[in-house]
């Protein structure tokens, strides 16, 4: 129950458009410890790519969620894979093997590096139109998680979009996915 706690209120900060706040870690991140790992505020955090109350969608450090939207424009998630991100890397040190999702389906991974000095979030689109949503990350603050509300930009039809934030992050929590005016769009 305490890391559907914490799901409950990284989504509600998602959902609530809280101001983006600062990051201003330095080191890189790491996997989060199972079962759970302490979060500012006294609760947890499972350490896994799932769906949280909210609705929102979680993705962990290391991992990449597919997943489609229902009919009520709310994330589903169809698989959860392990794999890095080449661009959270130096150069030439890590082959991507993520392949775009496929039409009708979108994509989030969480990876970093020491050697980087930040975290990346990569979001695959394959749908028809660019999508907009809202993001909350679990960084690593004063040796506890504290969940922080992100800016994020849209998603371009068919393309991709990467965030970046100097600090470790842990996870990633994704709602409110809507339909762009354009790909310039950002919330």
């Amino acid at each position: 129950m305490q890391a559907r706690k914490l799901g409950l209120g990284l989504a509600l900060a998602v959902l609530a458009l809280a101001a983006p706040g600062a990051l201003l870690a330095q080191e890189a991140p790491a996997a989060p410890a199972e079962p759970a790992a302490p979060v500012a505020g006294g609760l947890a955090f499972s350490g896994k790519t799932e769906m949280v109350e909210g609705p929102a969608l979680q993705v962990v450090f290391g991992e990449r969620a597919v997943f489609h939207l229902d009919d009520k424009g709310e994330p589903a998630l169809d698989l959860a894979e392990k794999g890095p991100l080449a661009v959270a890397h130096p150069v030439g040190s890590v082959t991507e093997s993520f392949q775009p999702p496929g039409a009708g389906k979108l994509a989030i991974a969480l990876d970093g590096s020491p050697q980087k000095k930040a975290s990346y979030l990569k979001v695959w689109n394959g749908l028809d139109h660019p999508v907009l949503f809202r993001a909350g990350v679990l960084a690593y603050e004063g040796g506890a998680l504290k969940p922080v509300t992100v800016r994020v930009c849209a998603v371009p039809a068919g393309g991709t979009n990467i965030q970046t934030w100097p600090a470790p992050i842990a996870a990633v929590v994704t709602a409110n996915f809507t339909a762009a005016k354009d790909a310039k769009a950002c919330q």
